[in-house]
Order: structure tokens, then sequence, then C-alpha cells
């Protein structure tokens, strides 16, 4: 199926170049069957979280652990996006420091606007068609490999089928692209979803420092420790992670790395975290 897959994602695209025009909503959303998955404890002193009593969706919960799913876009797919979403050149929102460009889908966009926030333009047609299948298929594994985590997370509903029928809510400006250039960076905060789907689309020698850091439950915060973990995964790599964790995007000291980034909950459902207060993205810390 990958190979297939592959062979008509090159036609088309070629095809593309020559007529100007190119359509990603036939694409199926899912390649292989099965997807490598690996935990990574974010307190890495802690035991191994596989012999753990507790199932992989608790974990998340709790924000003891990142889920890392490989290979969940393709180079090719990678390539397409970073190519078109540079190609705009756009511009930060008050809401960014420069160095940072965050361009949300289109939904995205239109639920920023309805709210009055401050929106760079939204995705090309063909991008936005393209994360929604991304988020698609990564929603495919969490239900199909990762079953826990609709158990859990959200109350035993299928997490595709939830995506499907628009039951999903999203943190502002999300589903988004970010962009980080020299100096770019996101400051700590917790994302007070139920998870995070965080994909690195460049690869770690397109740019220098950057990365994202975590920290661990039992830390005294970001203002006192430095970061329990930083991980920079090869391009394509899915991470997840809980709500509750606190997070940030190191900055980049040189290139341009360019991530997908989607947090979400049941829509029915309270924010599984409380917001004391709010760092100057509208995150809570």
């Amino acid at each position: 199926v990958s190979s297939i897959f592959l062979s008509l994602f090159v036609l088309l695209h070629a095809a593309a170049t020559a007529v100007g025009a190119f359509s990603l909503s036939s694409f199926p959303s899912l390649l292989p069957s099965t997807y490598t998955i690996h935990e990574v404890p974010i307190d890495q002193s802690s035991q191994d979280n596989t012999q753990s009593t507790t199932s992989i969706g608790e974990r998340i919960k709790n924000g003891e652990s990142i889920i890392q799913i490989e290979d969940i876009v393709t180079p090719d797919e990678c390539k397409y996006i970073i190519e078109d979403v540079l190609r705009h050149d756009a511009e930060p929102t008050t809401l960014e420091k420069p160095g940072l460009v965050r361009l949300p889908t289109r939904a995205a966009a239109e639920r920023a606007s309805a709210a009055n926030i401050p929106c760079a333009a939204p995705l090309s047609a063909d991008v936005d068609n393209l994360l929604h299948v991304i988020l698609k298929r990564t929603a495919s594994v969490m239900t199909e490999q990762i079953p826990s985590i609709s158990e859990v997370l959200f109350d035993g509903e299928s997490v595709c089928r939830l995506l499907d029928t628009e039951q999903l809510k999203f943190s502002s400006r999300e589903p988004a692209i970010n962009i980080y250039t020299p100096g770019g960076e996101f400051l700590a905060h917790k994302d007070a979803q139920a998870i995070t789907v965080l994909i690195p689309l460049s690869c770690p020698e397109q740019f220098q420092g950057g990365g994202t850091s975590f920290w661990s439950q039992d830390s005294r915060g970001h203002r006192v420790e430095d970061p329990t973990i930083i991980i920079k995964p090869s391009a394509g790599t899915a991470m997840l992670f809980g709500g509750c964790v606190t997070h940030a995007g190191v900055s980049v000291e040189e290139g341009t790395r360019v991530v997908f980034v989607a947090s979400f909950s049941c829509a029915t459902e309270v924010s599984p975290v409380i917001l004391e207060h709010r760092d100057i993205y509208g995150d809570s810390l």
C-alpha cells in the first residue's frame, strides 16, 4: 500500500507542476497497516513505563510519557508542506515574537476570526486538505493501535469518529503549522487539552537549536528548573502528550524548523487543566 501511495503522490505532484493544480482530496488516509510506536518517559530517571500497571492512555493523561509514532508523515508530504508554507512568506501576528509564525488551517482561521483572535492568513487549500489526511491518519493509529487513548482521554469514544463528526474542540488557531526561524521560540506552556499531536516536518539537520522541551510533573517549574528532557525526533514522527505537560519550543539558532500541531479534546469535555494564568500565547502555565 505504501509504495502504491508514494507512486500516486509522485505522479500527481508531477502533473500539478505541469498544470498548476494539485488536489489531495482523493488521497488514502492510511499507509501501513501498523506503525512503529515508542514510549518516552518524561522523567528519564523513572522506571521503565512499559512495566507499569497503568495504560498508555493513563500515562499520557498523568503527564508521565510522550508517545512517538514513526513516519506518520512521509518524506514527500513533509517536503510538499514545507515548500508550500515557505513560499507565502507569512508575517507573525501580535501574538508571536519575531522568528515564529503560526499558519492556521482554514477551519482554525474561521474560529479565530469569530473570536476576534489575531490570526495569520490560513494555509492553502492543498496543504489544508493534506493536514486533515495526516490528522485522520494519526487518529486512526490512536484508535486502533493505542486504544487506551480513546478509553481514558475520550470517554471510550473513537478519536477517528470524533474527528469525522466534528466533535473535537481544538486549541486557539489550531490545527496549525508553526514556522521557526532564527530566534524563534514558543515559551513554556500547557495546552489544557486531552492530548496534543506535534509533528516536526523539518529534519533535525536542517536547523540548529530547536526541538521541544518538556518538564516532568514533579518539576518545580520552568521558571526554576531546566527542562527534564528535550526531544528532536526525525521529520514525520508524531509526538503525543497530555494537556497537563509543561513544554516549550526551543529557540532556533540557525535554519528553519517547521512543525504541525493540533491540541484537542472532546467538544463536550471541560478543559482537563485548571487555568491558573496564561502566557502571551493564551496558554495556561
